[in-house]
């Protein structure tokens, strides 16, 4: 076989794994991270079609952080040695073992990185393996099953933690956002704020985009909650689709409760070459951006991502593409504001809602915490596989909106050869200097944004996302807020009083 570029990065095996596929193939009840990732590995490898000579050369294996070890710990415990559990349960023995960082925009970051290690010779061959398995720790802990996953370490690995951003604040937290929903939902009322839209079109177009979805995961074998909803099932009760604030129900949100896996294999294309995998398996990375934001209460516009504004058009420019040039595209999808800000980001090219996802989304494929763009990086391998005519890409997305890690892969590579400049070195976007971090002020407010949280039986206070008089961006409180009503617009007055902005409508 004779390459243009026989060092260049490829993806070349692929594969996932479930807990319902596990109990079925090997009678596995209550998977382990380490059963789910160890699975896809095998899957990935086999899927190579070089198995055995692949498994023999890999010397680096990179573990997707685990939700366990990212501040949301259970009684179950975890390996000491993810990365090593994961290589001795795959049949490998790598010589580097990595531990990845924080966030849903690490998959696609750290291969990034990895591309770049590969095409230097720092690394011959890499798995990339993911997995979560929440939904095992929550059906064990309703049925008071004792489990423990924990493994001692006999090696060490490399830790690629960062601190550089916790997910949310102390500040953010006293004022009632106190979760993902309730801080995304701040982000998507706030774009709808930007396009002047009111509450009931906005939600029928965030249902039309989740009713896409959700047709796309029937596609998927190992989807998690895949259903085929309409829109308007999407804005009912039904089905257990309660509202959970203003302005999301259930099924709007990211599903945890999975078990999941997720393997994909890089090396470069000359040595997947002499391993004898056929060049139709390989996969291009032709070029990769991240960037980040401070958290969502040191930014003076949440109706915009700067993270996307900035990674998507880098990306692009280093693959020298436009958006309309783009084929499979599969953006994070937690929230339909992450979706809606990408397609802003790319300039809304002409195509269809369902073409924007691969998998179905975290609602309906699943949310596997930090892990899930693993699973869209299998999916667009198989699609350009099976149609390799344009390129596709993986968005990213971790925090609230504020970090970002886009790829850009092909079927081909790259024409003149492939360089590590081809990798954007990561930005880092300031904290504008007028906002100020944890601003507490007493005095007259414009609601700019917010979300009210609901309970099945009750409702909560309302989080605000409001502009004080001298324009300076704050967070603030609303206990007594009226139900389905748009806050948007409204003043309030604020008072500074126990670490919270505590406001009440004027008038």
């Amino acid at each position: 076989m004779v390459l243009a570029d026989p060092k260049a990065p490829v993806l070349v095996g692929v594969g996932e794994a479930s807990g319902q596929k596990l109990k079925q193939s090997q009678g596995i009840e209550w998977p382990s991270t380490v059963d789910l990732a160890s699975a896809a590995v095998k899957q990935a490898l086999a899927d190579s079609g070089a198995a055995d000579k692949l498994a023999a050369s890999i010397d680096c294996l990179l573990s997707i952080r685990l939700f366990h070890d990212s501040g949301l710990p259970h009684d179950f415990g975890s390996p000491e040695n993810h990365p090593e559990a994961v290589a001795t349960a795959s049949g490998l023995d790598p010589a580097s073992l990595l531990y990845g960082d924080v966030g849903g925009q690490s998959p696609q970051k750290h291969l990034n990185k990895l591309a770049c290690q590969v095409h230097a010779g720092e690394y011959k061959a890499v798995v990339l393996s993911s997995a979560e398995n929440m939904g095992t720790v929550k059906r064990a802990r309703r049925s008071d099953h004792a489990l423990d996953w924990s493994q001692p370490a006999t090696r060490e690995m490399t830790d690629l933690i960062t601190s550089e951003d916790k997910m949310l604040t102390a500040y953010e937290w006293r004022q009632g956002i106190i979760n993902m929903p309730m801080a995304y939902g701040i982000v998507e009322n706030a774009r709808r704020a930007r396009l002047g839209k009111n509450r009931v079109s906005y939600a029928k177009e965030m249902a039309e985009l989740w009713e896409a979805f959700a047709s796309v995961s029937l596609s998927r074998e190992h989807a998690q909650f895949a259903r085929n909803w309409t829109a308007e099932e999407l804005l009912a009760d039904d089905h257990g689709n309660y509202r959970l604030n203003d302005p999301y129900r259930r099924w709007m949100v990211a599903q945890d409760a999975v078990e999941l896996g997720a393997a994909v294999i890089l090396t470069t294309a000359g040595h997947a070459a002499e391993l004898g995998i056929a060049e139709e398996k390989m996969i291009y990375l032709h070029s990769g951006a991240d960037a980040s934001v401070p958290l969502m209460s040191q930014q003076d516009d949440l109706s915009i991502s700067p993270a996307m504004q900035v990674a998507f058009p880098k990306a692009l420019e280093l693959a020298e593409l436009d958006a309309d040039d783009l084929g499979p595209i599969d953006i994070y999808s937690c929230f339909p504001v992450a979706v809606s800000l990408a397609m802003d980001a790319l300039g809304s090219p002409d195509r269809s809602l369902a073409s924007y996802t691969l998998t179905g989304g975290l609602s309906f494929f699943g949310g596997p915490g930090n892990s899930y763009s693993a699973h869209g990086m299998v999916a667009l391998v198989e699609a350009l596989r099976k149609d390799g005519s344009k390129p596709g890409m993986i968005s990213a997305n971790g925090g609230v909106i504020n970090k970002e890690s886009v790829g850009i892969y092909a079927a081909q590579p790259v024409a003149g050869g492939w360089s590590p400049d081809r990798i954007a070195a990561p930005e880092r976007i300031p904290k504008p200097d007028h906002v100020k971090p944890d601003h507490f002020f007493n005095g007259k407010a414009v609601i700019k944004s917010y979300a009210m949280p609901y309970g099945k039986a009750s409702r909560g206070a309302a989080s605000l996302w409001l502009e004080d008089e001298q324009g300076l961006p704050a967070i603030g409180i609303l206990p007594d807020a009226p139900e389905d009503t748009d806050l948007i617009g409204l003043t309030v007055n604020v008072t500074a009083a126990d670490d919270r902005n505590m406001a009440k409508l004027e008038g």
